[in-house]
């Protein structure tokens, strides 16, 4: 037994030894452009200082806007709209923002067929789908592609 552990500790120190003479032939880490990067990024972030309002506000009570779901629905777009967006990162590929949109289609629509559509465009926004967008509908002091409600009558 006492064998087996000193061959097993020989052979762990081998293997040690082995990746240590190796360290001339890793690669670099460079992280100065990737700092450049990031604070290039980080200044063309536009965060949104406003307060947003609540979705149903200066509307009168009716079972539509006063139902729990509705009101459940209403206080957290209006939670993540103005205090967890403002922390994230991501911006979204459209105009109006996937949270003014969802408020918009809500109180058009219904809640039903505004949450409908409200998935439908949170599965439209990221990156992948980008590549399929045409650009000439982009708009070009935001950076953002116009999607009006309008669109879904």
């Amino acid at each position: 037994m006492q064998s087996l552990l000193i061959a097993i500790k020989a052979s762990s120190f081998g293997i040690i030894l082995f990746f240590f003479s190796l360290e001339g032939f890793a690669q670099s880490i460079d992280l100065s452009s990737d700092l450049l990067l990031i604070d290039s990024v980080s200044k063309q972030h536009v965060h949104h200082h406003e307060k947003r309002i609540y979705i149903y506000k200066n509307q009168r009570k009716t079972l539509k806007n006063s139902n729990p779901v509705s009101l459940i629905y209403g206080g957290s777009l209006y939670v993540y709209q103005n205090f967890v967006s403002q922390h994230l990162s991501a911006d979204c590929l459209y105009d109006p923002s996937c949270s003014d949109f969802s408020k918009q289609v809500v109180k058009e629509y219904g809640l039903f067929k505004g949450g409908l559509l409200t998935f439908d465009r949170l599965n439209r926004c990221n990156r992948i789908a980008a590549t399929d967008l045409d650009l000439g509908t982009m708009n070009l002091k935001t950076h953002r592609f116009g999607d009006p409600i309008k669109r879904y009558k």
